[in-house]
């Protein structure tokens, strides 16, 4: 009977199968009680308010919180088991001092630990959009991981305060199948957090209660796993100043131009080849005031009139 329960509990298609069940209990919501939004009789939608850490909110927001951790602990297990072989965790110290008494390795515990945390995001997720809410994204994270131990004592303290946060949000829970659901993600979750305590010296069942945290003990909690969106901005910020450098150069360019060598002013007129206020006047060809009269001829005050000859008053 023990080997067929343990074949049974390790079987991927029976775990599935336990997650279409709690799906399915999901999908009872569109025409169950307690939902966190309900329909008068003439069709308008009617918020059922549910204080949530002294907060106004629906069993929407529970849920939310609740994928919020989800998202991380799968994001986790998936950048500890990419980051880590099989034979990194055999070679630890702590896990070569850690006898399972079994034929499956810490290592394959940790993949159904990982698989778990998937199902619980992607259950959550369906459960949220069914009750016509925007499901909560995952984020980038930064967990700091150097060494399967580093890995094993981190997934010891997300479990223990996912436990925890389970326990807290529960009872703001409206919807008594969604309080069924979160209840046995709880269970699962502090099935984990034994197993990592025994991994990680400690006792796996240390107190005869668990202690629950409130909303927002746990967002302070994890916060440090999460990145902020600061480092975006500053990138966002340096690229600005690359734009005012290029404005400079603009500005650089603008002033080679006033300084080039075709100046209207001061060298050569590009229109007219010669300056007509310093050089010679490009239309008449010599300066009528100093020079010939280009249509008399001599200049007909001190010189020869071209048309006459000579100045009349010589005569």
């Amino acid at each position: 009977m023990k080997e067929q329960v343990e074949d049974g509990g390790s079987s991927r298609r029976k775990f599935l199968n336990r997650s279409v069940l709690a799906g399915g209990a999901l999908l009872a919501l569109g025409s169950g009680t307690g939902l966190a939004t309900s329909h008068d009789e003439d069709g308008d939608e009617d918020e059922m308010a549910a204080d949530f850490d002294d907060v106004d909110g629906t069993d929407l927001d529970v849920l939310n919180y609740a994928l919020t951790l989800e998202n991380l602990e799968n994001a986790f297990y998936r950048e500890g088991l990419e980051t880590f072989s099989e034979e990194d965790f055999a070679e630890s110290d702590v896990v070569s001092e850690y006898d399972t008494g079994d034929d499956q390795s810490v290592y394959d515990h940790v993949e159904t630990l990982g698989e778990h945390e998937t199902t619980h995001a992607e259950v959550l997720g369906e459960a949220i959009t069914l009750l016509g809410g925007d499901p909560e994204p995952e984020a980038t994270y930064d967990f700091g991981l150097e060494t399967v131990e580093d890995f094993l004592a981190t997934a010891q303290v997300l479990e223990n305060t996912g436990v925890a946060a389970y326990a807290g949000a529960a009872p703001f829970i409206e919807s008594p199948d969604l309080q069924s659901v979160a209840l046995s993600i709880h269970s699962v979750e502090a099935r984990h957090a034994a197993f990592l305590n025994d991994i990680n010296g400690e006792s796996p069942f240390p107190d005869a209660f668990d202690s629950s945290l409130s909303q927002q003990e746990v967002l302070d909690a994890v916060a440090p796993f999460i990145q902020s969106g600061d480092e975006d901005e500053d990138d966002d910020g340096d690229d600005g100043d690359d734009e005012g450098d290029d404005g400079d150069d603009e500005g650089e360019d603008g002033d080679d131009g006033e300084d080039g060598s075709s100046d209207p002013d001061n060298g050569t007129d590009s229109g007219n080849s010669t300056d007509p206020g310093n050089g010679t006047d490009p239309v008449n060809g010599s300066d009528p005031v100093n020079g010939s009269d280009p249509v008399n001829g001599s200049d007909p005050v001190n010189g020869s009139d071209s048309a006459n000859s000579s100045v009349l008053g010589d005569q």
